[in-house]
């Protein structure tokens, strides 16, 4: 089947639709095996970024599984559900774009916290460090206690304009695919590990009333998240699994 050219939507969207037809006209059956993300970049001459917000969009239309570390498969589908699945609304903004502009926004909204937070809002942030604690000591994470202590330093940022982008773009962050993109990160014992410790530190700042510190805490932060993003949930195995003779 020849691939259509793709126009201005969002390339990973494109994407996720030429797959999704692939698999809709049978091209892909249940139970087979996609190309890894590495091979499909190559061939479709994009960026492995791409690729990977491109399957993990499919995976929460519930067209594709990923198996962390084996790789991509199809899954079965009712027929009636099959046409409803194949074309998705792209979200406002992809998981990221999310993330590179908390990136940019965040560690000054970190730095002005350290300067101004109450007591009361200190002790808000540490129940929810401790909750994060407790849920990675049971080898899952918080999304609640994570969007409330970022949001809770954003408040007490004393700047309501700055307050309302945190607020925006976690809420641009709970669409289906950048939460399964989340969960995907979440899966890893070293992330969740990692961004509880990076959380730690955060609040350490903030607690020293460190604006420099507390920037620099959150800025690692949200680097390391965005690092975990590119990097994908891609192992050797997975990169090494592609079916060849596949029409992707």
């Amino acid at each position: 089947m020849p691939f259509e050219a793709l126009n201005t939507r969002r390339l990973y969207s494109q994407i996720a639709d030429q797959v999704a037809t692939l698999i809709s006209t049978g091209e892909y059956q249940p139970g087979d095996q996609l190309l890894s993300e590495r091979e499909l970049a190559d061939r479709l001459k994009v960026s492995r970024p791409t690729v990977r917000e491109a399957m993990i969009a499919l995976e929460v239309r519930g067209l594709i599984e990923i198996r962390v570390g084996v790789g991509i498969f199809v899954r079965t589908q009712p027929a009636r559900q099959q046409a409803d699945l194949v074309r998705a609304p792209d979200p406002a903004h992809s998981a990221l774009e999310i993330i590179e502009a908390r990136l940019m926004l965040e560690p000054q909204v970190a730095a002005l916290a350290a300067e101004r937070l109450s007591e009361k809002e200190l002790k808000v942030l540490k129940k929810h460090l401790r909750q994060l604690k407790l849920a990675a000591a049971q080898g899952r994470w918080s999304d609640r206690d994570d969007r409330a202590l970022h949001e809770t330093i954003a408040r007490a940022s004393g700047n309501q304009v700055l307050s309302d982008m945190v607020q925006g773009l976690f809420t641009d962050r709970d669409d289906a695919l950048a939460l399964k993109f989340e969960e995907h990160l979440s899966q890893m014992p070293l992330v969740r590990d990692r961004s509880f410790n990076d959380h730690r530190r955060i609040i350490e700042a903030l607690s020293r009333r460190d604006a420099q510190a507390a920037r620099q805490a959150m800025h690692d932060h949200l680097a390391s998240v965005q690092r975990e993003m590119l990097a994908g949930w891609a192992s050797e195995a997975a990169e090494t699994s592609g079916t060849p003779d596949t029409p992707l």
